[in-house]
Protein backbone atom coordinates (compact mmCIF):
# COMPACT_ATOMS: atom_id res chain seq x y z
CA UNK A 1 0.00 0.00 0.00
CA UNK A 2 2.84 2.41 0.88
CA UNK A 3 4.59 1.54 -2.41
CA UNK A 4 1.36 2.23 -4.28
CA UNK A 5 1.05 5.77 -2.83
CA UNK A 6 4.75 6.41 -3.46
CA UNK A 7 4.33 5.53 -7.15
CA UNK A 8 1.40 7.92 -7.47
CA UNK A 9 3.43 10.78 -5.96
CA UNK A 10 6.39 9.99 -8.22
CA UNK A 11 4.18 9.91 -11.29
CA UNK A 12 2.64 13.29 -10.48
CA UNK A 13 6.05 14.89 -9.98
CA UNK A 14 7.40 13.45 -13.21
CA UNK A 15 4.43 14.81 -15.13
CA UNK A 16 4.99 18.26 -13.59
CA UNK A 17 1.62 18.28 -11.93
CA UNK A 18 2.83 20.08 -8.83
CA UNK A 19 -0.58 21.38 -7.79
CA UNK A 20 -2.16 17.95 -8.02
CA UNK A 21 0.81 16.52 -6.17
CA UNK A 22 0.34 18.97 -3.28
CA UNK A 23 -3.39 18.23 -3.13
CA UNK A 24 -2.68 14.52 -3.15
CA UNK A 25 0.02 14.84 -0.48
CA UNK A 26 -2.32 16.87 1.71
CA UNK A 27 -5.06 14.27 1.25
CA UNK A 28 -2.63 11.52 2.15
CA UNK A 29 -1.67 13.37 5.36
CA UNK A 30 -5.35 13.77 6.25
CA UNK A 31 -5.90 10.04 5.72
CA UNK A 32 -2.94 9.21 7.94
CA UNK A 33 -4.21 11.55 10.68
CA UNK A 34 -7.70 10.05 10.42
CA UNK A 35 -6.19 6.58 10.66
CA UNK A 36 -4.24 7.54 13.77
CA UNK A 37 -7.34 9.07 15.39
CA UNK A 38 -9.38 5.96 14.63
CA UNK A 39 -6.65 3.75 16.10
CA UNK A 40 -6.53 5.92 19.23
CA UNK A 41 -10.31 5.81 19.51
CA UNK A 42 -10.34 2.03 19.20
CA UNK A 43 -7.57 1.79 21.80
CA UNK A 44 -9.51 4.08 24.19
CA UNK A 45 -12.67 2.08 23.59
CA UNK A 46 -10.86 -1.17 24.36
CA UNK A 47 -9.33 0.39 27.50
CA UNK A 48 -12.76 1.62 28.64
CA UNK A 49 -14.19 -1.86 28.07
CA UNK A 50 -11.35 -3.36 30.10
CA UNK A 51 -11.87 -0.87 32.96
CA UNK A 52 -15.63 -1.48 32.89
CA UNK A 53 -15.13 -5.23 33.24
CA UNK A 54 -12.67 -4.68 36.09
CA UNK A 55 -15.12 -2.28 37.76
CA UNK A 56 -17.95 -4.82 37.57
CA UNK A 57 -15.73 -7.61 38.89
CA UNK A 58 -14.42 -5.68 41.89
CA UNK A 59 -17.87 -4.28 42.73
CA UNK A 60 -19.31 -7.79 42.73
CA UNK A 61 -16.65 -8.84 45.23
CA UNK A 62 -17.28 -5.81 47.46
CA UNK A 63 -21.03 -6.45 47.35
CA UNK A 64 -20.48 -10.08 48.42
CA UNK A 65 -18.15 -8.92 51.20
CA UNK A 66 -20.74 -6.44 52.45
CA UNK A 67 -23.45 -9.09 52.44
CA UNK A 68 -21.29 -11.27 54.71
CA UNK A 69 -20.40 -8.28 56.89
CA UNK A 70 -24.09 -7.49 57.39
CA UNK A 71 -24.80 -11.02 58.64
CA UNK A 72 -21.75 -10.94 60.92
CA UNK A 73 -22.55 -7.54 62.46
CA UNK A 74 -26.24 -8.35 62.85
CA UNK A 75 -25.15 -11.37 64.88
CA UNK A 76 -22.95 -9.04 66.97
CA UNK A 77 -25.99 -6.83 67.53
CA UNK A 78 -27.87 -9.88 68.83
CA UNK A 79 -25.00 -10.85 71.15
CA UNK A 80 -24.73 -7.35 72.63
CA UNK A 81 -28.49 -7.19 73.14
CA UNK A 82 -28.37 -10.62 74.81
CA UNK A 83 -25.62 -9.38 77.13
CA UNK A 84 -27.76 -6.39 78.14
CA UNK A 85 -30.76 -8.65 78.73
CA UNK A 86 -28.65 -10.89 80.99
CA UNK A 87 -27.49 -7.90 83.04
CA UNK A 88 -31.11 -6.85 83.49
CA UNK A 89 -32.07 -10.43 84.45
CA UNK A 90 -29.39 -10.39 87.17
CA UNK A 91 -30.51 -6.99 88.47
CA UNK A 92 -34.14 -8.15 88.55
CA UNK A 93 -33.25 -11.39 90.36
CA UNK A 94 -31.22 -9.54 92.99
CA UNK A 95 -33.93 -6.93 93.47
CA UNK A 96 -36.66 -9.58 93.91
CA UNK A 97 -34.56 -11.88 96.14
CA UNK A 98 -34.88 -14.68 93.59
CA UNK A 99 -33.06 -17.96 94.37
CA UNK A 100 -29.84 -18.86 92.58
CA UNK A 101 -30.64 -20.93 89.50
CA UNK A 102 -28.81 -22.41 86.51
CA UNK A 103 -30.22 -19.73 84.20
CA UNK A 104 -29.06 -17.00 86.58
CA UNK A 105 -25.54 -18.50 86.71
CA UNK A 106 -25.52 -18.46 82.89
CA UNK A 107 -26.55 -14.81 83.04
CA UNK A 108 -23.59 -14.14 85.33
CA UNK A 109 -21.34 -15.77 82.71
CA UNK A 110 -22.62 -13.59 79.87
CA UNK A 111 -21.65 -10.33 81.58
CA UNK A 112 -18.02 -10.75 80.49
CA UNK A 113 -18.94 -11.03 76.79
CA UNK A 114 -16.75 -8.94 74.47
CA UNK A 115 -17.57 -8.56 70.77
CA UNK A 116 -15.12 -9.25 67.94
CA UNK A 117 -16.09 -7.74 64.58
CA UNK A 118 -15.13 -9.93 61.61
CA UNK A 119 -15.10 -7.77 58.48
CA UNK A 120 -14.22 -8.63 54.87
CA UNK A 121 -11.68 -6.32 53.21
CA UNK A 122 -10.62 -8.34 50.13
CA UNK A 123 -12.82 -6.48 47.62
CA UNK A 124 -11.81 -3.07 48.91
CA UNK A 125 -8.12 -4.03 48.89
CA UNK A 126 -8.44 -5.17 45.26
CA UNK A 127 -10.07 -1.86 44.39
CA UNK A 128 -7.25 0.03 46.11
CA UNK A 129 -4.65 -1.97 44.16
CA UNK A 130 -6.40 -1.44 40.81
CA UNK A 131 -7.14 2.23 41.42
CA UNK A 132 -10.29 4.13 42.36
CA UNK A 133 -10.32 5.74 38.90
CA UNK A 134 -12.14 2.68 37.51
CA UNK A 135 -15.27 3.68 39.47
CA UNK A 136 -17.33 5.80 37.11
CA UNK A 137 -19.90 6.85 39.70
CA UNK A 138 -18.60 9.57 42.05
CA UNK A 139 -21.35 9.00 44.64
CA UNK A 140 -20.57 5.29 44.72
CA UNK A 141 -16.83 5.89 45.07
CA UNK A 142 -17.39 8.33 47.94
CA UNK A 143 -19.76 5.92 49.73
CA UNK A 144 -17.33 2.99 49.47
CA UNK A 145 -14.29 4.92 50.69
CA UNK A 146 -16.30 6.50 53.51
CA UNK A 147 -17.52 3.07 54.65
CA UNK A 148 -14.12 1.41 54.75
CA UNK A 149 -11.84 4.30 55.69
CA UNK A 150 -14.16 5.90 58.25
CA UNK A 151 -16.82 3.51 59.56
CA UNK A 152 -14.84 0.26 59.41
CA UNK A 153 -11.70 1.84 60.83
CA UNK A 154 -13.70 3.52 63.61
CA UNK A 155 -15.63 0.40 64.61
CA UNK A 156 -12.41 -1.65 64.83
CA UNK A 157 -10.89 1.06 67.04
CA UNK A 158 -13.98 1.00 69.27
CA UNK A 159 -13.81 -2.81 69.39
CA UNK A 160 -10.20 -2.62 70.58
CA UNK A 161 -11.10 -0.01 73.21
CA UNK A 162 -14.07 -2.07 74.48
CA UNK A 163 -11.91 -5.20 74.72
CA UNK A 164 -9.19 -3.34 76.59
CA UNK A 165 -11.70 -1.97 79.11
CA UNK A 166 -13.43 -5.34 79.48
CA UNK A 167 -10.31 -7.45 79.92
CA UNK A 168 -8.19 -5.00 81.91
CA UNK A 169 -10.82 -3.41 84.16
CA UNK A 170 -14.18 -5.20 84.18
CA UNK A 171 -13.27 -8.90 84.15
CA UNK A 172 -10.56 -8.91 86.87
CA UNK A 173 -12.90 -7.14 89.33
CA UNK A 174 -16.01 -9.06 88.29
CA UNK A 175 -14.46 -12.53 88.62
CA UNK A 176 -13.51 -11.84 92.24
CA UNK A 177 -17.17 -12.42 93.12
CA UNK A 178 -17.23 -16.00 91.76
CA UNK A 179 -15.71 -19.27 92.89
CA UNK A 180 -16.70 -21.66 90.12
CA UNK A 181 -16.34 -20.75 86.44
CA UNK A 182 -17.52 -23.31 83.89
CA UNK A 183 -17.93 -23.27 80.12
CA UNK A 184 -20.67 -25.52 78.82
CA UNK A 185 -20.65 -27.06 75.34
CA UNK A 186 -23.45 -25.95 73.03
CA UNK A 187 -24.53 -27.14 69.56
CA UNK A 188 -21.98 -26.69 66.79
CA UNK A 189 -21.79 -23.05 65.71
CA UNK A 190 -23.35 -21.66 68.88
CA UNK A 191 -21.54 -19.47 71.38
CA UNK A 192 -20.39 -21.62 74.35
CA UNK A 193 -22.29 -20.87 77.57
CA UNK A 194 -20.39 -19.73 80.65
CA UNK A 195 -21.76 -20.73 84.03
CA UNK A 196 -20.52 -18.64 86.98
CA UNK A 197 -21.28 -19.60 90.58
CA UNK A 198 -21.04 -16.71 93.11
CA UNK A 199 -18.97 -17.00 96.28
CA UNK A 200 -21.78 -15.42 98.29
CA UNK A 201 -24.97 -14.92 96.30
CA UNK A 202 -26.91 -13.43 99.22
CA UNK A 203 -24.61 -10.42 99.59
CA UNK A 204 -24.54 -9.42 95.92
CA UNK A 205 -27.76 -7.41 95.99
CA UNK A 206 -26.34 -5.03 98.58
CA UNK A 207 -22.88 -4.78 97.02
CA UNK A 208 -22.70 -1.39 95.30
CA UNK A 209 -19.37 -2.23 93.63
CA UNK A 210 -20.85 -5.35 92.03
CA UNK A 211 -23.91 -3.46 90.82
CA UNK A 212 -21.63 -0.77 89.39
CA UNK A 213 -19.75 -3.43 87.41
CA UNK A 214 -23.06 -4.66 86.00
CA UNK A 215 -23.97 -1.14 84.93
CA UNK A 216 -20.51 -0.69 83.40
CA UNK A 217 -20.91 -3.89 81.38
CA UNK A 218 -24.31 -2.74 80.15
CA UNK A 219 -22.91 0.63 79.08
CA UNK A 220 -20.11 -1.02 77.09
CA UNK A 221 -22.68 -3.11 75.23
CA UNK A 222 -24.93 -0.11 74.63
CA UNK A 223 -22.00 1.78 73.10
CA UNK A 224 -21.27 -1.27 70.94
CA UNK A 225 -24.87 -1.35 69.74
CA UNK A 226 -24.78 2.31 68.78
CA UNK A 227 -21.61 1.84 66.72
CA UNK A 228 -22.88 -1.38 65.13
CA UNK A 229 -26.19 0.13 64.04
CA UNK A 230 -24.50 3.15 62.48
CA UNK A 231 -22.11 0.90 60.58
CA UNK A 232 -24.92 -1.40 59.43
CA UNK A 233 -26.84 1.59 58.07
CA UNK A 234 -23.80 2.65 56.03
CA UNK A 235 -23.20 -0.91 54.80
CA UNK A 236 -26.80 -1.24 53.58
CA UNK A 237 -26.64 2.16 51.89
CA UNK A 238 -23.38 1.35 50.13
CA UNK A 239 -24.47 -2.16 49.11
CA UNK A 240 -27.70 -0.80 47.62
CA UNK A 241 -25.70 1.73 45.57
CA UNK A 242 -23.37 -1.01 44.35
CA UNK A 243 -26.18 -3.42 43.49
CA UNK A 244 -28.10 -0.71 41.60
CA UNK A 245 -24.94 0.16 39.66
CA UNK A 246 -24.32 -3.51 38.84
CA UNK A 247 -27.90 -4.02 37.74
CA UNK A 248 -27.68 -1.06 35.35
CA UNK A 249 -24.16 -1.58 33.96
CA UNK A 250 -23.47 -5.30 34.16
CA UNK A 251 -26.02 -5.99 31.41
CA UNK A 252 -24.36 -3.56 28.96
CA UNK A 253 -20.99 -5.38 28.83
Amino acid sequence: MIKFFRNIRKSLLNEGKTRKYLKYALGEIVLVVIGILIALQINNWNEDRKNSRMEIQVLREISENLGEDMLSLENDVHLNQTSIENVRAIEKALKNNAPLSDSLMRSFGFVTFSATYTLKWSGYKNLSNIGFHILTNDTLRESITNLYETHYSFIKEREAAAKKTTYEYLIPRYLEYFEDLKTESDPVGAVPSKRYSPKNFETLKDDSDFLRLLHYSEQINRDNLYDLKLTLMQIKKTKNLIDDHLHTNDQTL
